[in-house]
């Protein structure tokens, strides 16, 4: 753009905010509606059509977008004015308007593609997603006046490059958080976990998701320099995250979905949930009545009796909901090159995304021992039962799984004591994640299950024997759900054909265990939120 061109645009710009004062636009839309009408004569202008009369013509565009605020505001009720008699536009050419001035919006989100995160934040959220700067200004915590300021600075950042053409995608200007979860067990440097240490590499695996692509089509879309990209991809690649084609183009290996599509059909997973509570219970409480009489049960509290229940059940139909959901048998995970063994799945979510209650995580399986000899392991359950391995990032303190496993082995009777003394520290916070308890005395006590590693024979058999039983009607009925749900997975994803059902039964274990709560048919206390599922087996110091 020349200089006597930016000398005629700002004057042209004066002259709509000035023409837009007279029509009366409402001070929230004048922005809008000025800058608008500003791209779409800068579009005009490009393509080559005579003006003889400009101010004619921005009056009648300043109109016609004024128009078009009122329409969305009142969701698209007739609106008529008078037409100016310099009305000089046809509707032919507001074909090639629109156009044109898509080419001119895929430059403006170029520009927003480059601001800083302070003035991208307000940008993004006024001039894409339509929040009000009074709503901004009560979600980011600042001034209205900030918020004002900050648009501002943004406008002036985006005309610099109006003109440029570059076309980014919506993920330079608002990256995708993702999320990536695994079957089976990660590498030495927790891979494929430590892959992903920024927004990009989750969002390069997005991109290159569906079909193979190029690094710099990555790069154009990410609006980065391709030589920032490339060691990224390159180290997805190495980590097995991505694939290369012999032509050089990049693909993603591990399966991508969207966090709303991976809680399959919710409403029937309910209604199967709810139909077979006592036919599970029923079943499941035979085989456990046994196991209720030991001593280590006996001693229990009641809300550590329905913790161990709960668990139980969840051992049981996950067992079977991967035999309905894989029934050639479990699936085969590849070995890698950073000593795990592994398929990876990336979630994706949408901004604002509100969380879905049945999503879980685990059991995580750790173990703690010296010397070659295994003291205690815990299985450790997400679930909106209660919060579990997701609150420890909270802690004051980072600490490892099997950190934290020493620490609740030092309440139990197996010598084990904790990795760092600075755990005790985090006393009141197991205790408002209902992890450890204050008796009467106000001595801490252990408040989840914990079991002798000689005991636990006696459960797996009892487990087994349950799932065989439960087996029997309730298989059928999750494999007839979980044909009905179908992902399209690209022939290029690891171990492609695992994942065709993938999310068909994600609620359904979570359900079972609710509706068997809701029902009252439980006979030991079991409070959602409050009772995280959370096993720990360990030696006995006489042993």
């Amino acid at each position: 753009m020349s200089r006597s061109d930016d000398t005629k645009y700002a004057e042209y710009l004066s002259y709509l905010y000035n023409a837009a004062a007279k029509k009366h636009v409402d001070a929230n839309d004048v922005d809008d509606v000025v800058q608008e009408s500003m791209v779409a004569y800068i579009v005009y202008e490009k393509s080559g059509k005579r003006i003889d009369e400009p101010k004619a013509l921005l009056n009648t565009l300043l109109q016609r977008k004024y128009n078009d605020t009122l329409r969305k505001k009142y969701k698209n009720a007739a609106v008529s004015f008078d037409v100016s008699e310099h009305d000089i536009i046809s509707d032919d050419t507001e074909k090639e308007q629109a156009e044109l001035l898509e080419c001119e919006y895929e430059s403006v989100r170029r520009q927003i593609s480059r601001l800083i995160g302070i003035y991208r934040e307000v940008v993004v959220r006024h001039y894409v997603h339509g929040q009000s700067v009074d709503t901004i200004a009560v979600e980011l915590k600042i001034p209205k006046g900030t918020v004002l300021s900050r648009l501002s600075v943004g406008r002036a950042h985006i005309k610099v490059g109006i003109t440029k053409m570059e076309k980014f995608s919506k993920e330079s200007f608002e990256p995708k958080k993702t999320s990536l979860g695994i079957w089976g067990s990660s590498g030495l440097q927790h891979e494929p976990f430590s892959l992903l240490a920024t927004y990009a590499e989750g969002n390069i695996l997005v991109l290159a998701y569906d079909k193979p692509v190029s690094v710099g089509e990555i790069a154009d879309a990410l609006g980065m320099p391709a030589a920032y990209v490339e060691p990224l991809v390159e180290k997805l690649v190495n980590g097995e995250l991505m694939g290369k084609t012999p032509s050089g183009l990049v693909y993603t290996r591990c399966f991508v979905r969207y966090y709303r599509d991976s809680f399959g059909d919710i409403p029937a997973q309910e209604a199967l949930a709810d139909e077979y509570a006592e036919r599970v219970w029923t079943v499941v409480s035979k085989h456990m009545e046994p196991l209720t009489k030991t001593k280590t049960f006996i001693e229990m509290t009641e809300k550590q009796k329905g913790t161990m229940c709960l668990y139980f059940i969840r051992k049981v139909l996950g067992i079977i909901s991967n035999k309905a959901l894989f029934k050639a048998g479990y699936v085969t995970l590849p070995e890698r090159p950073d000593a795990g063994k592994w398929l990876a799945t990336l979630t994706v979510y949408e901004r604002n995304e509100k969380y879905n209650k049945y999503e879980s995580s685990g059991p995580v399986y750790v173990g703690y021992g010296t010397g070659g000899v295994s003291l205690c392991r815990m299985k450790d359950a997400q679930t909106l039962f209660g919060d579990a391995h997701w609150a420890y990032a909270k802690f004051k303190y980072k600490c490892s799984l099997s950190s934290i496993l020493s620490f609740y082995a030092s309440f139990l009777p197996c010598g084990v004591k904790p990795d760092n003394n600075l755990l005790y520290e985090l006393i009141p916070d197991f205790e408002r994640l209902h992890i450890l308890r204050r008796d009467e005395g106000g001595d801490v006590k252990l408040d989840i299950p914990a079991l002798p590693f000689d005991e636990i024979p006696a459960w797996d058999s009892a487990a087994s024997a349950v799932t065989d039983e439960i087996s029997e009607f309730l298989l059928p009925e999750l494999s007839k759900l979980a044909n009905t749900y179908k992902n399209k997975v690209p022939p290029h994803v690891d171990s492609a054909e695992s994942f065709i059902h993938d999310g068909a039964l994600t609620s359904y274990v979570t359900a079972q265990s609710l509706a068997i709560v809701n029902k009252g048919i439980m006979p030991y206390k079991t409070e959602v939120g409050k009772t995280p599922i959370i096993v720990v087996a360990y030696k006995r110091v006489e042993e």
